[in-house]
C-alpha cells in the first residue's frame, strides 16, 4: 500500500512543481493577471496542506513503525512544496525580488527532492 502511495504522492510533487512554474513563467509573462496567478497558487498551496493532512491525520495511524517514517518523509516533501507555492503568492502580491528569490529556492529544493527519489534515495 505505501509503494502505491508514494508513487501517486512522488508524481503529485512532480505536477506541483510544474505547476507552480507555470504559473510563475505565465505571470512574468503577463500572461496572468495578478489575482489569476494568486488565485492558482494559492490552490496548489491549498492542495500541499490537503495532501499532508490526509497523510498525518488517516494514514499516520494505519502503518507500522518503518512506513510511518517514509510518510514522514513524504509529509516533509509536500511541506517545502507549500512553502514554494505560499512563497509564489507572497511575490504576485507583493512583487519583491526577495519574494521571488524565497519561490525560486523553494522550488529547487523541490526539484532536487524530486530528482532524489527519481533515483532512489533519500534527499
Amino acid at each position: 500500500m505505501l509503494q502505491t502511495i508514494g508513487l501517486l504522492a512522488g508524481q503529485g510533487l512532480v505536477l506541483g512543481h510544474e505547476a507552480l512554474a507555470g504559473v510563475y513563467g505565465r505571470y512574468e509573462k503577463r500572461l496572468l493577471t495578478r489575482e489569476q496567478a494568486e488565485r492558482a497558487a494559492s490552490d496548489q498551496m491549498r492542495y500541499a496542506e490537503w495532501v499532508m493532512s490526509a497523510f498525518k491525520d488517516r494514514l499516520m495511524r494505519q502503518l507500522g513503525e518503518q512506513e510511518r517514517k517514509d510518510l514522514g518523509l513524504l509529509i516533509g516533501f509536500y511541506e517545502v512544496e507549500r512553502q514554494a507555492a505560499q512563497a509564489l503568492v507572497a511575490y504576485v502580491k507583493d512583487s519583491g525580488s526577495k519574494n521571488r528569490e524565497a519561490f525560486e529556492a523553494a522550488q529547487e529544493r523541490v526539484a532536487a527532492i524530486i530528482r532524489q527519489i527519481s533515483l532512489g534515495g533519500t534527499p
